[in-house]
């Protein structure tokens, strides 16, 4: 008998937040994950091919978002798009989804980089289709349905001409070389959910709310610059919405991103899924077929050196544990010795005699030599600053007995800002205060800035176990070189 390969897909339902959420899975357990989010006006059903091609290989995860496809809302939901991604996010958290490449199509774009941004430790890679992060990616046709906004006369009327059938099928056959490669199976069944009672109200509300995603592009340039995911861009180049100049303005945030421009509309799966797949499927071996990172930990008998340890341990990297014993941190040739053959160092000391900054000083002179030119910097939050130029170190409610070893560690800053060096900084800062036990959530923010991360009491807190993922996801994504970032709820 003919070996033929061809996957279950299961469809399955959870409930987040009071929403049932529908959605489609298929590949083994084992595999690595891709997070397939859809656009408007579709739903799952638009990867059901995708998912026949690539199933064998990996697993894939699409949901519906609420207003959209199977999944059913309790009464009084509000639409927007932090909501979609409120649910989201409550989705991958519910179906324990750790690690995942985040594909983003349309809508699935403002949704995706919503959870990213929240969640940026989730993400090993980004495939990015047809989804617009960028001023000059909006054509004549988006800013015009950008610009209605809630209470604008005329707004609703004008959403509400995009939901009939003959434009709902002109999403997927514009801009197509070959009619005949698109199933009317899609615009149909697009058609039938917009149809349903209450749907047409939610896309309306979406439509209505869509010009906060453009207000979010400047944020989302801003992670992805600062955390550089793995990118593969697949892009329709005849898409009336989001035109080809969307496509490469990526390159901008993240020049190792590969592009693939094809002759096709919006929906390029529907024309192009032949040659797609496989860029797919090439696209998330590179990423598996990496080879676990090298790293010296510096400092891995204290307390925040040790949680480095172990994170990036259980995140596969080759670790060397280093402490007092096996380096001197002030001696070059002691540390060319013990790094050598890493591909970074994680740098956690402390100490008298000027040890922080002496130990900065050295690691800049030391790691060339010894052919490693990644660093991470473990420092302090005292430099942060609780009002522009005003450091916590300076004010005098500043604990006396941490005085000096904050300005050991600021001196560091100082000292790694102005090298000349071909070393790849990193320095951390956790919260002034509020750096806790704890062990990891995935939950947590990381941004470069010299002023505490604050939730919305006001504090900045962070557990250890977090506070570690942090610096692991900088070693691994390439993030924050030349910067300080700080991390927090």
């Amino acid at each position: 008998m003919a070996v033929v390969t061809v996957p279950h897909i299961r469809h399955r339902v959870v409930e987040v937040d009071g929403v049932r959420v529908f959605y489609r899975e298929t590949g083994p357990a084992n595999a690595p994950t891709l997070l397939l989010l859809h656009g408007f006006p579709s739903a799952s059903h638009q990867f059901r091919r995708l998912m026949d091609a690539l199933g064998g290989r990996f697993r894939l995860i699409a949901p519906d978002y609420p207003g959209f496809g199977h999944t059913e809302v309790p009464d009084g939901f509000v639409y927007s798009f932090e909501r979609l991604a409120d649910i989201v996010e409550g989705f991958v958290d519910a179906i324990g989804l750790d690690r995942f490449v985040l594909y983003a199509f349309d809508f699935g774009g403002p949704v995706g980089l919503r959870l990213a941004t929240r969640r940026p430790a989730r993400i090993a890679g980004l495939i990015v289709q047809n989804a617009n992060t960028y001023d000059e990616g909006l054509s004549d046709m988006a800013r015009a349905m950008t610009a209605n906004k809630p209470g604008q006369p005329g707004a609703q009327d004008n959403v509400r001409q995009i939901l009939e059938l003959p434009v709902t099928r002109g999403q997927y056959e514009g801009g197509t070389t070959d009619l005949e490669l698109v199933a009317p199976d899609g615009w149909t069944l697009d058609q039938h959910f917009l149809d349903l009672p209450g749907r047409k109200d939610a896309q309306v509300h979406l439509a209505l709310d869509y010009h906060t995603n453009v207000a979010l592009y400047p944020v989302w340039q801003q992670w992805l610059r600062e955390h550089r995911p793995p990118t593969l861009v697949l892009w329709g180049r005849n898409d009336a919405f989001f035109p080809e100049a969307g496509a490469n303005a990526y390159l901008r945030d993240l020049p190792d991103a590969t592009i693939h421009l094809f002759e096709t509309g919006h929906f390029a799966l529907e024309e192009n899924l032949p040659e797609i797949a496989p860029l797919i499927s090439d696209f998330v071996d590179g990423l598996r077929r990496r080879q676990p990172m090298r790293i010296a930990v510096i400092g891995a008998t204290g307390n925040l050196g040790g949680a480095v340890v172990r994170a990036a341990t259980a995140r596969g990297m080759q670790v060397t544990a280093l402490g007092r014993d096996t380096v001197d941190v002030t001696d070059a040739a002691s540390v060319k010795n013990a790094v050598a053959g890493h591909d970074a160092v994680v740098a956690a000391v402390k100490g008298d005699d000027r040890l922080v900054p002496r130990g900065a000083e050295t690691l800049l002179a030391a790691l060339p030599l010894a052919g490693v030119d990644r660093l991470v910097f473990l420092g302090g939050g005292g430099s942060l600053e609780y009002a522009p130029g005003q450091r916590f170190l300076d004010s005098a409610e500043f604990p006396a007995q941490y005085l000096e070893t904050a300005r050991d560690q600021s001196e560091a800053l100082e000292i790694l800002r102005a090298a000349d060096s071909p070393v790849r900084w990193s320095y951390v800062s956790p919260p002034p205060v509020h750096l806790v036990p704890g062990e990891a959530t995935g939950v947590y923010r990381a941004e470069a800035r010299d002023t505490p991360i604050v939730d919305a009491a006001g504090e900045s807190r962070i557990n250890v176990g977090d506070y570690a993922s942090a610096i692991v996801d900088a070693l691994e994504d390439n993030t924050f070189v030349g910067l300080r970032f700080t991390v927090s709820y």
